[in-house]
Order: structure tokens, then sequence, then C-alpha cells
């Protein structure tokens, strides 16, 4: 209360204590902790797929041909570093996006002709084309 320490017994009752305390430690083996299942880690080729993977999305839409490319290289590598590092999450990651990219950038690709035939005006999507409202389009510059 104005700055006096009162003892109320407790360190006496510390000292007793550790005074009947033995070691009985001195005679054990050493023993090494158990061995815990480390984390998989990830490598070069799992890390490449997710990148070209991702760039392989948005790389659909430059004619398709780009997703195509990078989704079909990324998922070359994804197939690769899993059979290296098995079930690590990049590697996954990477082989879905490269799936979605490959997908879309077919897709992308294929649209793609769909209009190159039209705004030739012969083939078999010609019709389609000017169902779709291209030919008006497109023969405009002709």
């Amino acid at each position: 209360m104005d700055g006096q320490n009162f003892d109320n017994g407790q360190n006496n009752q510390q000292s007793s204590q550790s005074e009947h305390y033995q070691d009985y430690t001195a005679n054990v083996q050493y023993q090494a902790p158990p061995e815990q299942d480390a984390p998989k880690s990830t490598n070069g080729c799992q890390i490449a797929s997710l990148v070209l993977g991702i760039l392989g999305i948005p790389g659909c839409c430059c004619y398709g041909i780009v997703g195509f490319i990078l989704g079909l290289i990324g998922l070359i590598l994804a197939i690769v570093g899993n059979k290296k590092n098995k079930g690590s999450g990049v590697g996954i990651a990477g082989l879905i996006c490269s799936i979605i990219a490959l997908i879309l950038g077919v897709i992308g690709t294929v649209y793609y002709a769909m209009i190159l035939v039209g705004m030739a005006g012969s083939g078999p999507f010609a019709e389609l084309m000017y169902e779709m409202g291209y030919s008006d389009y497109f023969n405009s510059f002709y």
C-alpha cells in the first residue's frame, strides 16, 4: 500500500519445496525427437506450370492460340513436376489452371477460326456467321 512488500509466507513455502527436489533425469539416455512428416515441397516445374496456367487463361483472348500453347506447356510441366513431388498443392493448382487454359484456348481458337472463315464468305460457317450478324460487319470492309 505504501510501498512495503508483504511476504505472507510464500517465500518460505517455495524454499522448502526446492530442498526436497530430486533430479531423476541424470541417468536417462538421450532420445531423438520423433520424426515428423516434412511438408511436401514444391519444385520448379510445379511453379512454372502454375504461372503458365494462370497466364494462359487470359491469354485465350489473344486468338486462343496463346492460351492453348501456354496451357499445353503448363500441362506438361505439371505432369513432370507432380511425378517428382506428389500431392503438392502448387502442383495440383498448376495442373488445374493449365487444363482450364488448354480448354479455353481450344474454344477461343475455334471461335476465332469461325470468324475468319465467316469473313471469307464461304465454307460451312458462312451462313452461321450471317445469322449471328458478323457477315454484315465483315462485308463492309470489301
